[in-house]
C-alpha cells in the first residue's frame, strides 16, 4: 500500500508551530512547578506515598531520610498518617496557621521504648528496652548559657529541652551532628525531623548478620525523638550515617505488618522451559511456574542498597543442601552457618533458606544479593526445581 503524504504550506506550519510554542508557555505559567515523578511514587511492596505527604516526602528527600514506603494511607488516633520503613509520617495540618509544619514526623522513639522494650532496633543486638539504661542526661557544661554552640570534646552539648534552655541534655557526637545539620536532607532543621537526643551515644560490637557472637566490627548509636541514629565508620564518607528503620519497627510492634500482602502474579513472560522462577524485587515475591500454571509463590527478602540483587535471565547452576556461606565485600563481611536449600544460580548469588530474621515480603531488603525466603519455602522450592530451571529476577 503506498501512504500518500500530504505537505503544509509553509505559513501553515509556522503558524501551527507558534501555536504550539503559546500553548506550552501558558501551561508552564499556569500549573505549578512540579517535582520529578520517579521521587513523588516511589514504589515497593507497601505502594505509594499517599497524597497527603507527597510534597514533603518530595522536599525532605524521603527516599534516603524515610525510606521505602510500609503501608497504605492510614487513620490511627484521628490523624491520616503513613508508615516509612524509617519512620511515621502524620497531618497535622488542620491544626496548623501554616500548612508546611502541619506534617509532622512521629515520635516514635520514646512510643517504641515504652510499648516494645523487647523489640530489637533495626534487627540489631540493642533492644528498646536497652536504650532506657541510656537516657540519664549530663549536666550542662561549665559555661554553657543555651542553644546548641557549646562544644566539648565529645561533639555538641544539646540540652533536653525544646527551648534549649539551661538544663541537663546530651553529647551528640561530631559525625552525627553533621548529618543533622545538613540542610540538604533536613531544609526545616533538625529538631524538625530528628528531634532532641533521648540517650547518650553508645557503642555496640556486631557480626555481619547482626549478632554479637564474633564481632567484626562497632557501630555507635544514639537516640533521638523522631530516629536513632547509627553511625558505621567503615561506610563511604557521606553514608556512614544511617537511620534506623523505626517505622518497620512500630509497625511490627503493633500487629500491623506480620503477614505481607500477596501480589497479583505478574504477567507470564516467556518460559525458556516446563519449569521456571520468577523474582519480582518490586514485590518481594518470587513464583514458580510449570508452563503457565502457578504451583508456589512466597515472599522473599532480596539484597539491599550497594548489593542489589541482579535483574535478568539466568538459571540454577548448582544446588547445595546445607553449606556455610561467607563472605566481604564493600566493607561488609557475613558468616552464617548451616544455610538451608542453598541453589545458585549467578555467579555466588543464590536462592537460599534464611532462619536469621523473618522480614519476607515486608519491603525490607536485608541481603547481599540474594535472594531469601523462609525455611520452610526454600525447602519445597528446593525440592521441586532442578539444575537449569530458569531464574527471572525483574
Amino acid at each position: 500500500m503506498t501512504r500518500t503524504r500530504t505537505t503544509r504550506p509553509p505559513a501553515l506550519r509556522l503558524s501551527a508551530l507558534a501555536i504550539v510554542i503559546v500553548v506550552v508557555v501558558l501551561l508552564a505559567l499556569l500549573l505549578p512547578a512540579s517535582r520529578p515523578m520517579a521521587l513523588v511514587q516511589p514504589v515497593r511492596a507497601g505502594g505509594e506515598v499517599a497524597e497527603p505527604f507527597a510534597d514533603y516526602y518530595w522536599q525532605y528527600h524521603g527516599e534516603r531520610t524515610l525510606g521505602y514506603v510500609n503501608s497504605p494511607l492510614l487513620e490511627v488516633d484521628g490523624y491520616r498518617v503513613q508508615y516509612f520503613e524509617k519512620g511515621r509520617l502524620e497531618d497535622h495540618r488542620h491544626e496548623a496557621d501554616h500548612p508546611a509544619p502541619g506534617i509532622v514526623r512521629t515520635s516514635l522513639t520514646q512510643e517504641l521504648i515504652q510499648n516494645a522494650p523487647y523489640l530489637p532496633v533495626d534487627t540489631l543486638p540493642v533492644t528498646y528496652g536497652d536504650l532506657a539504661a541510656q537516657m540519664t542526661p549530663f549536666p550542662p557544661p561549665e559555661g554553657y548559657e543555651q542553644g546548641t554552640s557549646t562544644m566539648t570534646t565529645e561533639g555538641v552539648f544539646v540540652p533536653a529541652d525544646p527551648e534549649l534552655q539551661v538544663v541537663p541534655g546530651f553529647i551528640v557526637p561530631p559525625y552525627f551532628w553533621t548529618y543533622l545539620t545538613r540542610r540538604s536532607l533536613f531544609p526545616g532543621g533538625w529538631m524538625h525531623d530528628v528531634g532532641l537526643p533521648l540517650t547518650h551515644a553508645f557503642s555496640v560490637d556486631v557480626g555481619s548478620d547482626g549478632e554479637q557472637d564474633s564481632p567484626t566490627k562497632t557501630l555507635v548509636m544514639q537516640a533521638f525523638e523522631r530516629t536513632v541514629l547509627i553511625y558505621d565508620p567503615s561506610e563511604v564518607e557521606g553514608w556512614s550515617v544511617t537511620q534506623a528503620n523505626l517505622g518497620t519497627d512500630a509497625l511490627w510492634s503493633r500487629g500491623e505488618i506480620p503477614a505481607p500482602q500477596q501480589p497479583a502474579p505478574p504477567p507470564l513472560l516467556p518460559a525458556s522451559g516446563p519449569r521456571r522462577i520468577e523474582v519480582s524485587l518490586q514485590h518481594q515475591w518470587l513464583f514458580a511456574y510449570e508452563g503457565d500454571r502457578l504451583v508456589m509463590d512466597a515472599p522473599v527478602s532480596t539484597g539491599k542498597d550497594r548489593f542489589n540483587t541482579p535483574t535478568g535471565r539466568f538459571a540454577i547452576s548448582t544446588k547445595i543442601p546445607r553449606k556455610t556461606l561467607q563472605g566481604r565485600i564493600g566493607g561488609e563481611s557475613w558468616y552464617f552457618p548451616d544455610v538451608p536449600s542453598i541453589m545458585f544460580y549467578f555467579g555466588e548469588v543464590a536462592i537460599h533458606g534464611v532462619y536469621w530474621h523473618h522480614r519476607f515480603g515486608t519491603g525490607e531488603r536485608l541481603s547481599h544479593g540474594c535472594v531469601g525466603l523462609a525455611p520452610a519455602d526454600a525447602a519445597e522450592l528446593y525440592a521441586w526445581a532442578r539444575p537449569g530451571t530458569p531464574v527471572i529476577v525483574y
